[in-house]
């Protein structure tokens, strides 16, 4: 039955406070299960790489793996959700990211952990990448659902201020020798996390859903509200170019390579930041800076709309690439000192601060860059362009840092990421000045072409 056959005396409006409830939950989804799932992996590398005597570059290929199954898998997980219920497909979301923790905890040999990792983002984007806007979506279909989903996504951030800590506590207790050469006694923390997940994940998933057929979330006059918003908005926006269009610039191409070499840079930031630090600083140390890039994300989130929205790209772009440059920086100064030094310490807490600002350039970067540089004309055709140049470089990067500290030392490898991000981004950010002068001619020449008509 659709909506439109229940009678409108049937129909309830639902509350601004039950909506926002929906929105809490997608936000402990965020910062528990999705937290589980993704941001503590990293965590995880130097213990087993100890424990196994595997090298750096080949563990980390796990998130290569896993990054690009969750692709290939996203675009159908989207299409099912349209046609079974979503409780259904939380739930298997969050019963494949438990069992792919049970599949770390009983492995012993690199593809066993690749697929463990292949089976875990795929199931978080079963309740995170599809899941989340998939159910703000259908509690906000007019006013308020920017907003709506800022706050679910945050929850990831907020997650890393407790999570990293306590993953590194936990890790501590079923680890001999220090974080340096430290090894796994017992693969106990992986079934520790696959309960934790599975039981807060079943918690939530009795609570969250979409709106029911006689449940009314967005009132007629709110709805046209904002269909009148869209319409003035549309009207004063560039309308775009044509993927045809885009795919002949000789800039587009620039921009997608320096975006793609940005991606070799960040991917050790993100996914290699653990078992560097974990060769300088004590288990608890690198759990507190864990905890400091949660702040940092959360902050760096929050303002990405202020940034883009009042600088623009270039200098929103520009501002990004000083704090990675920052941060880096602050992993050499790491690098060049003795295990356990206080400096080290206060150089990490700086790293986690300056990365964690940063993370907007790769988060809502991309949405926010597809729009403003190539028009809104096919606006998920360009977000598909950009995003896929940053997912190779990301893809590629966390293999590749660990191939370089094998051939060389972690120093080194920093020296490259740190190349990688400046060249990167200068790329970047000259190729967005020359698309948006390009954009400007465009729009005098189609301007002048109407007035002659």
């Amino acid at each position: 039955m659709s909506s439109n056959n229940v009678a409108v005396d049937q129909k309830k409006t639902v509350s601004n406070g039950y909506k926002y409830f929906m929105v809490f939950l997608c936000m402990l989804t965020q910062a528990i299960p999705y937290g589980i799932a993704q941001n503590i992996q990293p965590l995880f590398v130097h213990p087993l790489v100890n424990t196994f005597h595997f090298t750096l570059a080949s563990y980390t290929l796990i998130f290569t793996f896993g990054a690009v199954a969750a692709s290939i898998a996203s675009p159908f997980i989207g299409k099912a959700l349209e046609k079974v219920n979503y409780k259904i497909m939380y739930l298997i979301g969050m019963g494949l990211s438990a069992l792919a923790y049970v599949i770390f905890g009983i492995s012993t040999k690199l593809p066993a952990f690749y697929i463990a990792a292949i089976v875990c983002m795929i199931g978080s984007t079963f309740y995170s990448g599809q899941g989340v806007p998939w159910v703000i979506n259908h509690w906000f279909p007019a006013k308020g659902r920017g907003a709506a989903l800022g706050i679910a996504f945050c929850g990831g951030s907020i997650g890393n201020i407790f999570l990293q800590p306590a993953t590194q506590g936990i890790l501590e207790h079923f680890m001999t020798g220090n974080a340096k050469t430290g090894h796994l006694t017992s693969m106990a923390p992986f079934f520790i996390f696959a309960i934790a997940l599975l039981v807060i994940g079943v918690i939530i998933a009795l609570f969250i859903r979409t709106p029911k057929e006689n449940e009314i979330v967005a009132t007629a006059e709110e709805i046209q509200a904002n269909k009148k918003e869209q319409a003035a908005a549309k009207a004063k926006e560039f309308s775009g170019f044509t993927s045809k269009q885009v795919l002949q610039m000789k800039w587009f191409w620039v921009f997608s390579l320096g975006f793609l070499i940005i991606g070799l840079g960040l991917a050790s930031l993100n996914e290699d930041y653990a078992a560097f630090l974990d060769t300088k600083l004590t288990l608890t140390d690198v759990g507190l800076i864990g905890s400091m890039y949660g702040v940092g994300c959360l902050i760096g989130n929050v303002s990405s709309g202020v940034l883009f929205d009042k600088f623009g790209t270039a200098k929103s772009m520009t501002y990004a690439a000083c704090m990675y440059v920052l941060s880096i920086a602050m992993m050499i100064f790491v690098s060049l000192q003795p295990y356990g030094a206080t400096q080290s310490r206060v150089a990490g807490y700086a790293y986690a601060i300056f990365c964690g600002l940063a993370v907007f350039s790769y988060m809502s970067g991309p949405a926010f860059m597809a729009k403003d540089l190539f028009g809104a004309k096919e606006q998920g055709v360009m977000l598909g362009y950009v995003g896929l140049a940053y997912a190779i470089g990301f893809a590629i990067g966390a293999p590749l840092f660990g191939i370089i500290k094998g051939m060389s030392s972690f120093t080194v490898a920093w020296y490259f990421m740190l190349a990688f991000v400046i060249i990167g981004f200068a790329l970047l950010i000259v190729a967005v000045i020359q698309i948006k002068k390009y954009q400007k001619k465009y729009i005098a020449e189609q301007a002048a072409k109407g007035a002659n008509a």
